[in-house]
């Protein structure tokens, strides 16, 4: 029954990632597009607020090639752009990542072998929400009510299931909507869902929002739950949200996190990838302004024991601005 879930909601947003033209990937080795397509996420999402201001940072210096950001559901949906060569650079969660890259997970028997991990931007924080009022405190209070798992095609929703999954309870075990960020905390707002799943880095700016408005509660993975999980997933890090992370929040709450990668493919020629690195490290800092959960310390972090292999364009910027040496 869930593999049949599944292949309907990957169908649905296999064909909402097959929209647009390609963009200017090419064998390696041939002289580089004028425009680099950067696979972003929501418009309101943690994806789409980084991406846009990546893009606005990076386009602001008046260089060539121009960053476009493409939008969509997230990590899934950035997986197939990649695939189908209309996004240049992706942001995708370390776990969806590794999943495509090893032919495992949702991509079992569809590997994307020739991905590349360009760097690591900043981790990524499980968070199960819900607010007072609707008395749920654990995760196995989840069974019978109304929960958001993210969008379909978003890694929030692949970590939505795991997570239900470790706590025993199957998809039928709760009212599941496949919702939006922006839709999610409506919901919320107008109780129209009593809890919702999101994978993001801290704080999510919108929960951040809607934390002013109503009080909210965070729900731990914790326990036989969180043993659970962890041994199913080991790339899941367990890490606690620390008190006042979100307005009105008293007490630490225990979770899993994972990493926000930049992902490309070997079709990309390397000097895509340079010129992406040479642009954004002037802009770092700026962006951290706007962006707080970016690792501050960028040269150590950025580059630091990648999941995937390295794209070349990153290993000739990393020579030539002497990281690691």
């Amino acid at each position: 029954m869930k593999k049949l879930i599944f292949s309907v909601l990957a169908l649905l947003f296999f064909c909402t990632a097959g929209c647009g033209a390609k963009t200017g990937t090419l064998e390696r080795g041939k002289t580089p597009p004028k425009e680099t397509v950067l696979a972003g996420g929501q418009l309101v999402g943690a994806y789409g607020s980084l991406g846009n201001d990546l893009v606005n940072a990076l386009n602001q210096d008046g260089r060539q090639p121009l960053l476009k950001l493409q939008d969509g559901a997230g990590s899934l949906a950035n997986i197939e752009l990649l695939r189908q060569q209309k996004a240049d650079l992706a942001l995708v969660q370390s776990d969806v990542a590794w999943y495509a890259y090893t032919g495992t997970g949702p991509y079992e028997d569809r590997p994307l072998k020739d991905l590349e991990q360009v760097g690591t931007l900043q981790g990524e924080t499980v968070q199960i929400i819900t607010y007072d009022l609707t008395g749920i405190r654990k995760l196995q209070d989840l069974k019978g009510k109304t929960v958001s798992l993210g969008a379909a095609g978003s890694g929030s929703s692949l970590n939505a299931r795991q997570v239900l999954e470790a706590a025993g309870l199957a998809e039928d075990d709760v009212r599941v909507q496949y919702l939006s960020v922006d839709d999610t905390v409506r919901a919320l707002k107008e109780g129209t869902v009593d809890a919702a799943i999101l994978t993001s880095a801290l704080p999510h700016p919108a929960l951040r929002d809607l934390a002013r408005q109503r009080r909210l509660v965070l729900v731990p993975i914790e326990g036989q739950d969180l043993e659970d999980l962890v041994a199913a997933y080991p790339l899941y890090q367990p890490v606690v949200i620390p008190v006042g992370t979100y307005p009105n929040q008293t007490r630490p709450c225990a979770s899993v996190a994972l990493q926000c990668l930049l992902v490309t493919r070997k079709t990309v020629h390397k000097d895509t990838v340079k010129n992406f690195l040479d642009r954004l490290w002037p802009h770092w800092k700026e962006l951290q302004t706007k962006q707080p959960a970016l690792y501050r310390d960028v040269e150590k972090r950025f580059f630091l024991d990648p999941l995937l292999p390295l794209a070349p364009g990153a290993e000739q910027f990393m020579k030539e601005q002497k990281i690691g040496s």
